[in-house]
């Protein structure tokens, strides 16, 4: 069973919760929402736990039970401190996310060595690329967030802070996405060809729930296991 916990970050406390496994590999993954909250990828994380990883599920500040007030640009930070709340458990820590969450598992991975990688799946490039493609998502983002700042296009421009990253990356993304379309991870992926592997999802929406998710599951552990 999955226990749930609170993690500091700065003024906020994150309200996480964590898969353990029986037999541990000595690697955790701290995985991150989209800017809709929810827990779709529950099914991989568990999945993962039973391979050896210890799993934390964050709820962003602001989202859910933790505190605080929405912040996209304090995502990262917040990945970071609960990576850091791994320590002595994990000789590893892998950031993960789905949606916003993989964009900034990308940019947390990039910013902070606590990270070994980043596994995206249908992460958007860049803040104003999403804005332009998806007609719906300023209006869902500062319902959220407020008005959109500089600090916001900054901190979610993952399409320039990847130039720098040298970690290894997997990126999922569905060929039907309706929220991020697919061109996004194309992009993202060819800003990183000799670090990344881009994994097409052919027919799969944003949260691969009409297509089998079992083989893309797979693809996902297999994945991380083959990194040494």
């Amino acid at each position: 069973m999955p226990i749930s916990f609170l993690v500091r970050s700065s003024d906020a406390l994150l309200n996480c919760t964590m898969w353990t496994p029986d037999k541990s590999r000595g690697e955790g993954i701290v995985f991150c929402h989209g800017w809709g909250g929810g827990t779709p990828y529950d099914d991989l994380l568990k999945m993962l736990a039973g391979r050896g990883y210890t799993v934390l599920r964050l709820e962003q500040r602001g989202y859910g039970s933790s505190s605080g007030r929405a912040d996209l640009s304090l995502w990262p930070v917040d990945m970071a401190a609960c990576a850091a709340a791994l320590t002595g458990l994990v000789n590893k820590v892998w950031a993960m996310g789905q949606s916003t969450g993989g964009t900034m598992a990308l940019v947390a991975a990039t910013h902070y060595n606590c990270f070994a990688g980043a596994v995206a799946i249908a992460a958007f490039c860049s803040l104003p690329r999403i804005l332009e493609d998806n007609k719906n998502a300023r209006a869902i983002l500062e319902a959220r967030f407020g008005p959109l700042q500089e600090k916001h296009f900054r901190a979610a421009n993952a399409l320039e802070i990847v130039e720098s990253l040298k970690k290894p990356v997997l990126i999922v993304q569905g060929t039907a996405d309706e929220s991020v379309p697919y061109e996004h991870g194309k992009l993202l992926h060819q800003k990183l060809p000799t670090i990344a592997q881009h994994r097409t999802v052919q027919g799969g929406n944003h949260h691969l729930n009409n297509v089998d998710r079992a083989p893309v599951l797979a693809d996902i552990i297999a994945w991380l296991e083959g990194q040494e």
